[in-house]
């Protein structure tokens, strides 16, 4: 996954090409990026007339494996369009976007004052402009910095934070989606979307509840009551008991949603353990209270584990034998974990 923090950290944790000190990143910034930014929209209204795009919804082929330019811009035109509004006078409450890409292939790049700019439009209106960057530029530029900054470069250890992991594992799922979309019937398709929209609402969400040492979380987007359970060799962790300390390891519920009011429509539970809990465990889910009454609830199961890491979709019913789904099964053997998948 490639991102792009820009305009103030282009050169970011969030790009993985390069990771540079604090003291180079922000001399790349001033005396490279910004005067291309500022030359670019001197005649379009100057650059505070724009806003960056935010960097959580810049994707690229690499997101989306097999898939066309044109359908990276149907994405990221689609996201642009939720944003625009009016206001109570009819006004439209929107500034255009812009983005800084490394990735030469992201658009159709025209030149503008030695400027390779893509651009989507909604009518004859530009909503997002797409700033081109050589990276070969970059590279230079930074080398050429060596003798004027008294600090070596140094490269930065990037830190994958929970957010980080379970939103890399969901774009892989919604990228195996999207080609499942492409042969699916009608009915499947609006099926699909429904849960491609779910996803991609769930990875702009932080994870609730503590991390621990070894973590399992469960989301769903409706105000029906799941109940996240895990059976252990020391007792059973759910909302009846909250907590279960089995060979010095204290697992806990901390996180639980939709038993009573206030209801919410992005529900999480979170099950966590202080360290990594010995024998046998089993994760399920279980349908508790049908409010919505569409019979069928998608769900997805968060195992947080460094990089094993997982992630599970699937969904319950509220129906008899249906109403509990087994997930997966884990154990902690000879100083190791071990996950098996159940779905």
């Amino acid at each position: 996954m490639i991102k792009y923090d820009s305009p103030n950290n282009v050169i970011s944790a969030f790009n993985p090409i390069i990771s540079l000190n604090a003291q180079v990143r922000q001399t790349v910034n001033q005396k490279l990026i910004e005067p291309k930014l500022r030359l670019f929209f001197q005649d379009k209204g100057g650059i505070n007339s724009y806003e960056a795009l935010d960097t959580d919804k810049i994707k690229t082929e690499i997101e989306f494996l097999d898939f066309k330019v044109s359908y990276i811009q149907t994405y990221l035109y689609k996201e642009l369009i939720q944003e625009i509004n009016k206001d109570s006078d009819g006004k439209i409450n929107f500034k255009p976007r812009y983005a800084i890409s490394f990735d030469q292939d992201l658009a159709n790049f025209k030149e503008y004052k030695g400027i390779k700019y893509g651009e989507l439009k909604l009518g004859q209106s530009p909503i997002l402009y797409i700033i081109y960057i050589d990276l070969q530029e970059v590279i230079k530029f930074i080398k050429e910095l060596r003798t004027n900054i008294s600090k070596p470069i140094e490269t930065l250890k990037v830190v994958k934070t929970p957010e980080d992991r379970r939103n890399q594992l969901i774009d892989e799922l919604v990228a195996v989606k999207h080609r499942e979309y492409l042969s699916a019937s009608p009915t499947r398709k609006s099926e699909i979307k429904a849960d491609v929209d779910r996803l991609v609402n769930l990875s702009r969400q932080k994870i609730q509840g503590n991390s621990g040492q070894f973590r399992v979380n469960l989301s769903w987007n409706t105000t029906d009551d799941l109940d996240l359970e895990i059976h252990t060799e020391g007792g059973v962790i759910n909302y009846k008991n909250t907590t279960v300390e089995y060979h010095e390891s204290i697992g806990k519920l901390d996180v639980d949603a939709n038993a009573t009011t206030p209801l919410v429509s992005n529900p999480q539970e979170n099950i966590t353990w202080d360290k990594i809990p010995q024998g046998k465990h089993t994760v399920s889910v279980n349908f508790y209270r049908d409010r919505e009454k569409k019979g069928k609830v998608p769900f997805t199961i968060f195992i947080e584990n460094g990089d094993d890491s997982r992630v599970y979709n699937s969904f319950v019913e509220f129906r008899e034998n249906f109403k509990t789904r087994k997930v997966a099964e884990f154990k902690f053997l000879d100083g190791q974990l071990h996950i098996t998948n159940l779905l």
